[in-house]
């Protein structure tokens, strides 16, 4: 079934000649690394870094951990050479985490994230999924100011020991989803309002 869904969605078509085709991760894995390292430069990150008499234990927790229902689009450009890729996976049952987007400077600012936001929007939303949750840096603007244009809602803050400070994010594909977080969050009214002094 998600096959037949993922066929109505994928391939994409994206500004600047890009098209998004969904792709088996493990398949993928050469475009991913070679686009990583010209996207996300590590040394600027910062990332916390496993001390080597660790690596062979998480290594092997790796091997066995495989996260729910990964998606993963990588961005060709018509030239069919990666430009960027996005990656997610279900975070729960009815949750969908944006774990990794990026795309190379030179495809930056033309609009790529802002055009296939509302699409992936439409195809996990096509797939059942109730919300689309993602967390960024808090200087991370641009994506963040693409995401809250398409209705995202800051949620929560994290403090990564590896990633530093996170600005949690979440989309509610329902009005009643949106409503009780719109409820819940609200401030009650001022019992004080109206009143001389």
């Amino acid at each position: 079934m998600s096959e037949d869904i993922r066929a109505r969605f994928f391939p994409m078509s994206l500004p600047a000649g890009v098209i998004g085709q969904w792709v088996i991760r493990s398949e993928a894995t050469a475009d991913i690394q070679e686009l990583n390292a010209q996207i996300f430069r590590s040394a600027e990150l910062r990332l916390f870094q496993v001390p080597p008499e660790r690596q062979s234990g998480v290594q092997h927790l790796k091997q066995g951990y495989v996260p729910a229902q990964p998606e993963c689009v990588v961005f060709y450009s018509d030239a069919r050479l990666p430009v960027g890729w996005f990656y997610s996976y279900r975070e729960d049952a009815t949750t969908a985490f944006i774990d990794t987007v990026g795309f190379l400077p030179s495809y930056r600012g033309r609009g790529l994230y802002s055009a296939f936001l509302p699409k992936y929007l439409a195809y996990v939303a096509a797939l059942g999924i109730e919300r689309v949750t993602t967390s960024h840096h808090p200087n991370n603007r641009a994506i963040m100011i693409a995401e809250l244009k398409v209705g995202f809602n800051v949620v929560g803050l994290e403090l990564h020991e590896s990633h530093g400070p996170l600005i949690k994010m979440a989309y509610f594909m329902h009005a009643d989803r949106r409503a009780g977080f719109e409820q819940a969050f609200s401030m009650a009214p001022d019992p004080t309002a109206g009143i001389k002094r």
